[in-house]
């Protein structure tokens, strides 16, 4: 076969851009990597590839103290305020991994606010009655071990909000496929974000507001206790996010009703010191059988996931389709008319078969994933504290116990405060 010098020179082109875009494009795939070797500002470790961590720098003498709630886990409630068990099912909530959930992400909270080095205690408490200056309540809006949603409001010890926000999460189905997340928290990321976001909350106080803060919690506890003294030193003024709490005054150091408050309040921050090692326990009590629910069931929530993207699309283009044939038959009396219209009415009528039967598959699903979380429970055991040199077991849950503990230091505080009264 000849070839002539025009086609010969055109093939010459054709083969030297396709060598110059196989060249350009292997250059492109290589790691994005500016410097090699040692540095002159000093060794450094490289960080793991796709984990970068926040530097937080917190520069400040005052270190706020936080309660982290137990979340509320955002079960439907009907009009009386009791759990809507039909609402429950329609949105395939099982109460029980809920509770748990709210539970174990209130930890996951306090571990996430810990690694800002920015904060002076962080507790998980049984409620938001607890003395703190700072309060991270949250709220589980939805959550299937593939996609996490939470809302989160920051208030202070002064009753004021800092700030709210809701915060979502979407767990890669891939994450169990890569051997270094082993023992990895799916959910971590959000948890990341909440505890950022009250980060930069806090930084944007001044000295004298996280000051001020501190004087109220303080007051209002030891208010709490004795009102007719404390309680005087105490200001409310109403905003239409609540009442706010403010200082007019603060008692000498010395004034001996508050140091009395001060040590029942350090004993109630004792029970509340170790109980945390029982939320930890719990945590830790669950995490096996949480996890292998989580790995177990994240490839089905992906699945409903699919199924009601693609559900949707069906019923869309089965209801364009129907519409499509109903205009066809009004607007056209012609032969073609009428096979345009036939046509279209066929395709709805497989379209809306389709996703009749997707619904059925995706009905199986939920049920399959309820099952799972059926095996899921959690038992709340009764807790034995040592006070003041004597066994005391609290019964119930955590709250009730609080609750029983504080009564307690009630009656102990009355009985010192009655030599005061009698002179």
């Amino acid at each position: 076969m000849h070839f002539s010098k025009s086609m010969v020179q055109v093939v010459r082109k054709f083969l030297i851009l396709g060598i110059t875009a196989f060249v350009l494009t292997a250059c492109q795939t290589g790691p994005d990597v500016r410097h090699v070797g040692p540095s002159m500002t000093g060794p450094s470790g490289s960080g793991t590839l796709g984990n970068n961590q926040r530097n937080y720098t917190y520069n400040s003498d005052i270190y706020l103290n936080v309660a982290v709630p137990v979340f509320d886990p955002g079960l439907p409630l009907d009009r009386n305020g009791n759990v809507d068990y039909e609402q429950l099912v329609e949105d395939d909530i099982w109460p029980q991994i809920r509770r748990l959930e709210a539970n174990r992400f209130a930890l996951d909270t306090k571990n996430a606010l810990s690694k800002t080095n920015s904060f002076g205690s962080i507790d998980v408490t049984p409620d938001t009655n607890s003395s703190a200056d700072l309060y991270v309540l949250g709220k589980i809006n939805h959550s299937d071990t593939e996609t996490i949603s939470i809302s989160v409001r920051v208030m202070d010890g002064t009753n004021a909000l800092w700030g709210s926000q809701t915060f979502e999460y979407q767990v890669s189905e891939g994450f169990y496929r890569d051997a270094f997340n082993s023992g990895n928290n799916p959910y971590e990321p959000i948890f990341t974000s909440i505890a950022n976001y009250v980060y930069d909350l806090l930084r944007e106080k001044s000295e004298a507001q996280k000051a001020n803060i501190q004087a109220v919690t303080e007051l209002r506890y030891a208010a709490m206790y004795s009102p007719e003294t404390m309680g005087s030193y105490l200001e409310q003024k109403s905003t239409r996010n609540g009442v706010v709490y403010s200082i007019n005054g603060f008692p000498a150091d010395e004034d001996p009703m508050l140091q009395r408050i001060r040590l029942i309040q350090a004993e109630e921050q004792n029970f509340i010191s170790e109980l945390q090692d029982n939320y930890a326990a719990y945590y830790q009590q669950s995490d096996s059988s949480y996890s292998d629910y989580h790995r177990e069931t994240l490839p089905i929530a992906a699945s409903i996931r699919r199924e009601k993207a693609q559900r949707g699309r069906r019923q869309a283009t089965a209801l364009l389709a129907a519409v499509g044939a109903g205009l066809l038959m009004k607007n056209s009396g012609s032969t073609a008319g009428e096979i345009g219209a036939i046509v279209l009415g066929a395709t709805s009528l497989y379209n809306v078969g389709g996703a009749i039967e997707n619904n059925r598959n995706l009905d199986n699903q939920r049920q399959l994933l309820s099952e799972m979380g059926q095996n899921l429970d959690i038992e709340v055991t009764p807790q034995v504290i040592e006070y003041r040199d004597q066994t005391i077991e609290l019964q119930g849950s955590a709250r009730e116990q609080y609750t029983q503990l504080r009564a307690q230091l009630l009656e102990i505080y009355k009985v010192e405060a009655t030599p005061d009264q009698n002179l």
